[in-house]
């Protein structure tokens, strides 16, 4: 008897070893899995982090473009800076091929950081960067830097005419890049690309050649076992995203130029388009015949480009029938960023006859309408229209393509006898004119 209680013992020892081993193969079990859990949860969170950090940047890197030229001097709208070479936020020189960090304090933003804690660093297309400059810079102006997907298919050619306006790049994580070379982040290698950005597929992230298709590739991407070979992600800003809101902000400063002209230059509620007091013109010039030859380039136009009599729509003329103010946009000097970026020959501009010189306060006869997408607005004084980017069709490669508005204009706007404008397509083609009106 006492042998088998014996062997009893043995058997509850081994069954609650049992028990045992189980529990720690179950609790080693849950613990791989909240490992996994939590070091997921923390890729999320990193991940979303560098999402917002690189849709900020690309909002402010727009908004600087449409807020530029809004002061006095050689800034004009469109424009972008130059990369930050030496890490402190600030916009430096570019090179022509210049890859930096975002410069952050320039932009007026946060110094912004991905999920990794890296500062974002950026590219600008040598079109649109503003240190040095390169004229012109308006609708036409095309991108030159090139965007490959993470399989390297070609999404943007630079050097055709869908190129980039700016790529901006958080660089993750150090890695050892497909080169072999190690990234290395100390104080001695702050400023080095090669230390934050990675390369695959014959694509260097750390260097680009603008017009070439040298350009960027987008990650994450990796190999046939599932390694991470290049973690840098890339949010990218086109020519449309650019030039839509610019050439509605062109459109803007045209008509406050325009209602200097109407009621004296500092005598005007831009809110409410109105005269504070009496004094301007209290009419509007005549427009210069959109087939002016005189009216196209982006240099000095002192004689040239006047107003025609004859017609109330065209281009807005460099030497109307009553002179422009000497502190106008609207002049011909190349001195400003309108002439000197070549937007006469992009915009259309239309006046009511009502309003055309001769008249006070518009009360002669006969008005435009503008129909929009809620209302058509009728009764309108002046209507502003930029043309926007070449549409399929459309050429404006030599002067007498310049001269033909519909290499510009789209839809009801070509019709421009009728006195009739839209800021949509109303037969659902092709569109993107901008437009705006008085009142």
């Amino acid at each position: 008897m006492a042998m088998k209680h014996h062997s009893n013992i043995k058997l509850n020892q081994r069954g609650a070893s049992l028990i045992i081993l189980v529990l720690i193969l179950v609790l080693g079990g849950l613990a791989v899995v909240f490992s996994s859990l939590d070091g997921q949860s923390i890729r999320v969170e990193r991940d979303k982090k560098t999402h917002d950090a690189l849709a900020e940047a690309k909002l402010a890197l727009i908004g600087y473009a449409t807020r530029s030229g809004l002061a006095t001097g050689a800034a004009r709208p469109g424009e972008l800076p130059c990369p930050d070479a030496n890490n402190d936020g600030s916009s430096d020189v570019c090179a022509v091929n210049a890859v930096g960090r975002l410069p952050w304090r320039t932009l007026g933003i946060n110094d912004l950081r991905d999920g990794d804690g890296e500062r974002l660093w950026y590219a600008v297309s040598t079109s649109f960067k503003n240190n040095p400059r390169i004229y012109p810079l308006n609708s036409d102006t095309l991108g030159t830097i090139s965007l490959r997907d993470s399989a390297g298919n070609m999404l943007n050619d630079g050097s055709a005419n869908n190129g980039l306006v700016a790529v901006i790049v958080s660089p993750s994580a150090p890695m050892t890049r497909q080169d072999g070379v190690e990234q290395v982040r100390d104080v001695a290698n702050i400023n080095n690309a090669i230390n934050y950005m990675d390369i695959v597929l014959g694509e260097d992230n750390q260097n680009f050649v603008n017009g070439n298709v040298n350009g960027f590739i987008s990650g994450p991407i990796k190999d046939a076992t599932g390694n991470i070979i290049l973690n840098d992600k890339l949010v990218s800003i086109s020519r449309r995203e650019i030039m839509m809101p610019v050439e509605r902000r062109v459109a803007a400063t045209v008509i406050n130029a325009l209602l200097d002209y109407f009621c004296g230059s500092g005598n005007v509620n831009y809110d409410t388009n109105a005269c504070l007091a009496v004094g301007g013109s209290r009419s509007y010039p005549h427009p210069a015949n959109f087939a002016e030859s005189t009216c196209l380039g982006i240099g000095n136009l002192a004689a040239g480009c006047t107003s025609d009599l004859a017609v109330n729509h065209g281009r807005l003329p460099a030497n109307p029938n009553l002179s422009w103010d000497t502190t106008s946009l609207l002049l011909g000097s190349n001195g400003n960023w309108f002439q000197r970026n070549g937007w006469r020959e992009q915009v259309h501009y239309a006046v009511a006859p009502a309003c055309l010189m001769g008249t006070t306060d518009c009360d002669g006869a006969g008005f435009l309408t503008l129909n929009t997408s809620l209302v058509n607005t009728v009764n309108v004084n002046v209507i502003v229209a930029v043309g926007g980017e070449m549409l399929a069709g459309q050429s404006r490669a030599s002067v007498a393509d310049k001269l033909n508005e519909t290499n510009y204009l789209e839809d009801e706007n070509l019709t421009t006898a009728d006195d009739v404008y839209t800021n949509l397509s109303l037969m659902g083609n092709p569109f993107n004119d901008r437009v705006l009106s008085l009142p």
